[in-house]
C-alpha cells in the first residue's frame, strides 16, 4: 500500500503539517516560523520519515519559504512533490478578476468547503490574517474580504501607546471592565466578534444569500465564535483537506487528459 500524503500548509507565522490516508488527517505538527525554516524542515524530517510519504502536498503564503520547504521534505524523504498554486485548475470555478493573486490556503479553503459543506458558502480563516473567501453555486469562488488578524486587535495599543500593555488573545467574561487590562480585553474581544459578525451580515446582503453557509478555520476559529449567534461549522483542518483535494483534482485531471491524448 502506497503511503500517506504530507500535507505542508506555510504560513506568515507557522507552518502546519500532518498526514493524510483517505479521510484520515493524523500526525498534526505545527512549526513556528520564529524557530527558523532549517530547524522546522529537520523536525518535519524526523517525524515523518517512519510513516514513508509517497507525496509531499504543498500550499504556501510565503514565497521565500515555499521552495525550501517542498524540495527539501521531497528530497529527504525519497518522494516527489505537488504544490497548489494559484491560477491552478480547481473543481470549483474560479470567477475572481485576477485568480493569481488568490492565496493558496483560501483557494484550499475554497475548494474543501464546497466539498464539505456544499456552495453557497462563506469561508472564515482565523489566521495571522482574518480572511472571508466566499463561493456560490453560479460564480464559484468570487472574492472576499480581508481583515486584521486577532493578534493584531490584542497588540497594537500596547505597541501605539506608552502606558497600556500588550495582551495575549483570551475568551472575555464581561463586558465592563474594571481594570485597564479588563476594558482592553473586553475591547478586543467584542469587538472582534462585532466585526466578524458584521462582515458576514454585510456578505449575505450584499449577494442577497440570506440562507449562505458560514465555515471557520484556523487557530483563534474556536476562541473568537464561542457562543456565537450565528450558525457556523468549525473544520479545523479545512486548510489540510483543501489541499488534498486540489492535488487529488489535479491528478484526476492529468490522468483523463493522458487518456483522451492517447485515444
Amino acid at each position: 500500500m502506497k503511503g500517506p500524503l504530507l500535507l505542508v500548509d506555510i504560513g506568515n507565522t507557522s507552518s502546519t503539517t500532518a498526514l493524510i490516508r483517505g479521510d484520515e488527517i493524523f500526525e498534526l505538527s505545527r512549526y513556528l516560523r520564529a524557530d527558523g525554516v532549517d530547524r522546522n524542515i529537520r523536525k518535519a524530517v524526523e517525524r515523518y520519515k517512519p510513516f514513508s510519504p509517497s507525496r509531499v502536498i504543498v500550499g504556501s503564503v510565503v514565497p521565500d519559504l515555499t521552495r525550501k520547504w517542498r524540495d527539501d521534505l521531497a528530497n529527504q524523504l525519497g518522494c516527489t512533490a505537488w504544490e497548489l498554486v494559484p491560477g491552478a485548475p480547481l473543481q470549483i470555478p474560479v470567477t475572481y478578476p485576477n485568480p493569481t493573486t488568490i492565496g493558496a490556503d483560501r483557494l484550499a479553503n475554497a475548494v474543501a468547503a464546497v466539498k464539505l459543506v456544499g456552495a453557497p458558502v462563506v469561508v472564515a480563516d482565523f489566521g495571522t490574517a482574518l480572511t472571508f473567501d466566499i463561493i456560490t453555486r453560479e460564480r464559484g469562488y468570487l472574492g472576499g474580504v480581508i481583515a486584521p488578524g486577532i493578534d493584531m486587535m490584542y497588540s497594537y495599543l500596547g505597541e501605539k501607546t506608552a502606558l497600556l500593555p500588550t495582551l495575549i488573545p483570551n475568551p472575555c467574561a464581561k463586558v465592563v471592565g474594571t481594570s485597564t487590562e479588563e476594558a482592553m480585553h473586553a475591547g478586543a474581544y467584542y469587538g472582534y466578534r462585532g466585526m466578524v459578525r458584521e462582515i458576514f451580515h454585510e456578505i449575505r446582503r450584499d449577494l442577497d444569500l440570506p440562507e449562505i453557509s458560514l465555515v471557520a478555520t484556523g487557530g483563534f476559529a474556536s476562541q473568537v465564535l464561542r457562543d456565537f449567534d450565528e450558525s457556523v461549522r468549525i473544520l479545523p483542518h479545512l486548510t489540510l483537506q483543501g489541499l488534498a483535494f486540489a492535488w487529488q483534482y489535479s491528478e484526476s485531471s492529468a490522468s483523463n487528459t493522458y487518456e483522451t491524448d492517447s485515444n
